[in-house]
């Protein structure tokens, strides 16, 4: 049983590390090359690795990992599934909570145990695999519905965390008044910032529907439905370290009831379907008379015998076997939904509508984009002002779950690039230093109901947290205030107008002053800088003095410069009783 104890360690820390990583205490290094960060375990799934590479028309570096495990899997098998995988640990936490749960008996009678698992479609995996493929041919990306490390990833980061956080800001509350009577002056301030994103509810009911079917049978998504294990399973088929079983066996079955996945047959434990086998020695430590091994090599009085080499009933003439039925159904329904997906492809303009919506600085052009973004939501999680969220359908259907930049929510910092070095595949290009050139927008001035010209008050607000110096306070007949105007040339799309606008229009939701994607600068390689001078761009960005504090690397204020007061914050009434920033 130690090898048992090995695996499930070896499992529980690989989902400690995913969790951890998705949390982002695992914070990808400054630059633009690989370092080991949030991304590290999306960056592992082969599914995404061969889907990205495909649909992106390119060899992608950061795919390296993911090809290395389909690799290794021609020599381990689907160890992988077995030892590493953090969706296979949660689905099985998942199987033994509704075990628990539904009182179950711990080692149900092997008729209905072989029964469950047998009826598992498990050639419908490849069917799936095969149509994220055909898709991919097609440039789209389909694998973020079914990947099981960017699920993963989706529900730690969108989902998990977000509850976690608000939990442990009133824990620091609670604690607070403690920590300033022992002295603890540090924990009193400690603060925790709470994240809150757009789909979180639809990642938990996905979650929920992937856990319950925990009740049909051990492993259901794993067997059915995951692409990443159908790829494995293909390329380990083959694989020299498999399980082996020697003459000493009795055919009492114990080994079939242990396998999780059902690649044993109860009335032929010799065979092995090593396509399904995840390695996990179950069946080697349950075995009464130890007949069974996995080796690398056929010893003495052993054999590896395989699914397909066992005697089948002769099917009836004019018909196919029933494997053979269930691998042509599979590549039916493939062929089927990558057609599908490719008429989607060539309707990919019109379905995606990427003028609608703000990407993250640095994105990819539209196509590019969709077609290597696997909606993990770890760009979202790093994004320290909440402004990026996972889109609906305000990017298409084609951009379902994709990050789109928010500014009402929050400011898109110029000095920060934590995105890109969060995004797994390379969608969000790397701009260790001309990040300021990345321009995802311009602003606009919408003057029915911007008080300085619907309502000829005077506001400064959006002139002086503009950090591009892009909106200047002009005269205009009939005003006897300066009016903001837009200087596109200058505007790089940031956001801090429309984040500190205090005019919300309210039917809408909008601010006064919104950004728009017009004008986006968005390339597939060379320098932003020189794409942005060619275009006629002047974006001239002016860090704020330390106390203005609108971005996330300031340097703390100090009473010299409290005449620098931060975007927004409370300077005390103004003549008249005005808010802070308005005049008469």
């Amino acid at each position: 049983m130690n090898r048992q104890r090995a695996r499930r360690a070896s499992r529980w820390l690989c989902l400690t590390a995913f969790v951890l990583l998705a949390w982002g205490t695992g914070q990808a290094l400054p630059g633009d090359g690989w370092t080991p960060g949030r991304d590290l375990f999306v960056r592992l799934d082969p599914a995404v690795a061969l889907a990205a590479s495909v649909a992106g028309r390119a060899f992608i570096a950061a795919a390296v990992p993911g090809l290395v495990v389909l690799a290794s899997a021609m020599l381990l098998g689907r160890a992988f599934c077995g030892w590493v995988c953090p969706f296979g640990a949660m689905v099985d936490a998942g199987d033994a909570a509704w075990s628990r749960l539904m009182k179950a008996r711990r080692r149900p009678a092997r008729r209905r145990q072989d029964a469950r698992r047998r009826a598992v479609p498990r050639m419908l995996k490849y069917g799936v695999l095969a149509s994220v493929l055909a898709a991919a041919l097609a440039g789209l990306d389909l694998v973020f519905w079914a990947a099981p490390l960017p699920l993963a990833a989706r529900f730690w980061a969108l989902a998990a965390w977000p509850p976690l956080a608000r939990l442990a800001e009133a824990g620091l509350a609670l604690l607070a008044p403690l920590a300033r009577q022992t002295g603890a002056t540090g924990l009193s301030f400690a603060e925790i910032a709470v994240p809150g994103y757009a789909a979180t509810g639809y990642v938990i009911g996905f979650f929920a529907l992937v856990l319950a079917g925990g009740l049909l049978a051990p492993r259901l998504w794993c067997r059915m439905l995951c692409p990443a294990g159908a790829a494995l399973g293909l390329a380990g088929r083959m694989a020299p370290w498999r399980r082996r079983v020697d003459d000493t066996c009795t055919n009492c079955g114990t080994c079939a009831l242990h396998c999780p996945v059902g690649a044993i047959a109860a009335d032929a434990p010799q065979a092995t379907d090593h396509a399904e086998c995840l390695k996990c020695l179950r069946c080697a430590d349950a075995c009464p008379v130890g007949a069974v091994r996995f080796t690398f090599r056929e010893s003495a009085g052993t054999n590896a015998v395989t699914a397909a080499s066992q005697p089948t009933p002769t099917p009836i003439p004019g018909t196919l076997p029933p494997q053979a039925r269930s691998q042509r159904r599979a590549l039916l329904a493939g062929l089927a939904v990558g057609g599908c997906a490719a008429a989607l492809g060539h309707a990919a303009p019109a379905l995606g509508r990427p003028e609608g919506v703000l990407r993250p600085p640095g994105a990819l052009p539209e196509p590019d984009f969709l077609a290597r973004c696997v909606r993990c939501g770890l760009c979202a999680a790093a994004c320290p002002t909440n402004t990026l969220q996972p889109a609906w359908l305000a990017s298409g259907a084609l951009g379902m779950f994709s990050p789109v930049v928010t500014p009402a929510r929050g400011f898109c910092d110029p000095a920060c690039h934590a995105c890109a070095r969060a995004c797994p595949t390379t969608a969000i290009r790397g701009l260790a230093h001309e990040r300021t050139f990345a321009k995802i927008g311009t602003a606009e001035v919408l003057r029915d109901h911007c008080l300085a010209w619907a309502k000829k008050k005077r506001c400064l607000v959006c002139d002086e947290v503009c950090p591009y110096d892009a909106i200047a306070l002009k005269p205009e007949p009939g005003y006897t205030v300066g009016v903001p105007h837009v200087d596109p040339a200058r505007c790089a799309g940031c956001g801090f107008c429309e984040k500190h606008c205090p005019e919300t229009v309210l039917v809408s939701g909008e601010k006064a002053i919104v950004i728009r994607p017009r004008d986006a600068l968005r390339i597939r390689a060379g320098s932003m800088r020189a794409a942005a001078e060619a275009r006629g761009l002047r974006l001239v960005f002016t860090p704020k003095k330390p106390g203005e504090g609108y971005g996330t690397e300031g340097a703390p204020p100090t009473d010299s410069d409290a005449q620098y007061p931060s975007p927004g914050a409370d300077t005390g009434p103004s003549p008249g009783g005005l808010p802070p920033g308005f005049t008469e």
